[in-house]
């Protein structure tokens, strides 16, 4: 317990010196960090291939591998390390600079050749049913192979499976923590980084070993714990990361969330910018009446000021008092009329136009805001009536040969008016069905408000498929969409069936969907 409780304690000291996590990386990505381990003999006959492993970057020119993959490096003069990277011109002279056989661990260092990507680790704690993927160089990937080919540039080989069972002692009996794992790993593979499904170590393969009577063959991997100590006393900071590596259904959701996220701030922007475009138009036609009632008002002063004037300007000037002087002014009958008739054509005209800009401009708001009502009023499409689908490839999981679909659905989504949906969560309505042929379970979502349509199936043992049809018997829900109670015995259904959906779907299917109405 005490040694358990240091590993865990260099582990998370190790998490506080490296800094923030880093992004979650994917198994191309750790690829191009992985390499081959070789062990030469310098004889005089030649340079030869004495054993080869693989091993994975941990540091700036820093790979760990484990101990006994350079034992004879370490215990005879004679024999040199190299590591072969994926890519590049080849063999790269590198030297150990820590080994532990008690860890089954070993550090090397390398210069010069191609920048090589540390890998990044995982300090999440592993569980029994995770995924897992094994990189390395296995044996029975070479049979037949020379020496040239083993020190060749070659991608490394990628077997996945799942953990079965996670232990505090390794194969040999020593108190090493250790992951028994699906993954095939052979000779060759040791010291290849064992990842989860994001591309992050959870281990160090190491051993592979077979049962006594079953002949069921297990890889066996060093936990990080035992790694991040061993880095740690060698004064070395890793790349770490304590982000959960997310399942293939949670990934899926969350790209799905995001992606529904990024729409709804598009949106939200788009209508902040109609609302203010909205606003400005408004303000334009409150100005565009306001400068007309004003224009209109500066022509009737400027009337009213010219009428007055002339009015004036008809008088008598005074005679002066030593003369009489008696002037005859003969009248233009027509000239006064005239020009009081063009002041008011002036102001009846400035009158009519200003009426009807305000008119136009009452006329542009009430339509603005009964396009408004109208809009606020409008239901969004229902999903009823003739459906056409389109199978999204980029989200689905086993899609070959799966093609697009059509199908009725009617208001209380009655699929093909036999086969009733009952309501899900947020909107969205789910029926689990039991497939006699193909001995599986399929779980069918339609969500009617974004128009996707998912089918999931689960492959179900001898023992699942019976109690599954016999629930199925019992549940009272059989096809059709009318009668008392039917969405209820479907929703029953569903909830009883959902039990038999145990760990990953093999297929997943993700159609796009919209109303041909």
């Amino acid at each position: 317990m005490i040694r358990k409780a240091a590993r865990f304690l260099a582990a998370a000291l190790f998490v506080a010196l490296a800094g923030p996590a880093v992004a979650q990386t994917s198994i191309d990505e750790a690829e191009r960090g992985i390499v081959r381990v070789v062990v030469i003999l310098e004889s005089p006959e030649g340079r030869m291939l004495y054993g080869s492993g693989s091993g994975f970057v941990v540091a700036p020119n820093l790979v760990v591998t484990n101990a006994h993959v350079v034992a004879a490096a370490r215990q005879r003069p004679e024999f040199g390390v190299a590591i072969v990277p994926p890519a590049g011109d080849g063999l790269i002279a590198a030297r150990i600079i820590r080994y532990s056989p008690l860890s089954e661990l070993a550090l090397l260092e390398f210069s010069g050749g191609a920048d090589l990507e540390p890998l990044t680790i995982s300090t999440v704690e592993p569980h029994a049913g995770d995924g897992v993927v094994a990189l390395g160089y296995p044996d029975v990937d070479y049979q037949g192979a020379t020496g040239a080919d083993l020190l060749r540039p070659t991608p490394p080989s990628r077997t996945s499976g799942q953990i079965a069972s996670l232990r505090d002692r390794a194969p040999t009996g020593d108190s090493i923590p250790t992951i028994n794992h699906q993954a095939v790993i052979s000779s060759g593979s040791s010291g290849g980084p064992l990842m989860d499904e994001c591309g992050r170590v959870i281990g160090v393969n190491s051993w592979h070993v077979s049962g006594a009577d079953t002949r069921e063959t297990r890889g066996v991997s060093t936990r990080v714990g035992q790694l991040l100590q061993f880095l740690d006393e060698a004064g070395v900071s890793p790349n770490l990361s304590d982000e959960r590596c997310l399942t293939f259904t949670e990934r899926v959701e969350a790209e799905r969330t995001a992606t529904i996220d990024a729409l709804q701030a598009q949106n939200e922007e788009l209508a902040s910018k109609l609302e203010t475009a909205d606003r400005l138009t408004r303000i334009a036609v409150v100005i565009l009446i306001g400068g007309t009632l004003a224009l209109f008002v500066a022509v009737c002063v400027l009337g009213a000021v010219v009428l007055s004037r002339r009015r004036g300007g008809n008088g008598h000037a005074a005679a002066p008092h030593h003369e009489t002087v008696v002037q005859h002014h003969d009248p233009e009958p027509f000239e006064a009329p005239r020009r009081r008739t063009g002041v008011v054509a002036i102001v009846g005209g400035a009158a009519v136009a200003a009426i009807l800009i305000v008119a136009a401009g009452v006329a542009l708001l009430r339509v603005r805001a009964d396009g408004e009502q109208r809009t606020a009023d409008i239901p969004p499409p229902e999903f009823t009536g003739a459906i056409t689908c389109t199978l999204d490839r980029d989200v689905s999981v086993g899609a070959q040969g799966v093609a697009d679909m059509s199908f009725t659905a009617a208001g209380n989504l009655c699929v093909n008016e036999r086969t009733l949906y009952a309501p899900h969560d947020e909107g969205r309505f789910r029926r689990v069905i039991v497939l006699g042929e193909a001995r599986a379970m399929d779980i069918l979502t339609i969500d009617p408000d974004t128009g996707e349509f998912r089918r999931e199936r689960y492959p179900l043992n001898d023992e699942d498929f019976g109690a599954a049809n016999q629930a199925v018997a019992e549940s009272g829900a059989g096809r059709g969409c009318d009668g008392e109670g039917a969405s209820e015995a479907v929703a029953r259904r569903n909830e009883t069936l959902m039990r038999f959906a145990q760990g990953e779907p093999s297929q997943r299917l993700v159609w796009r969907c919209e109303a041909r109405n």
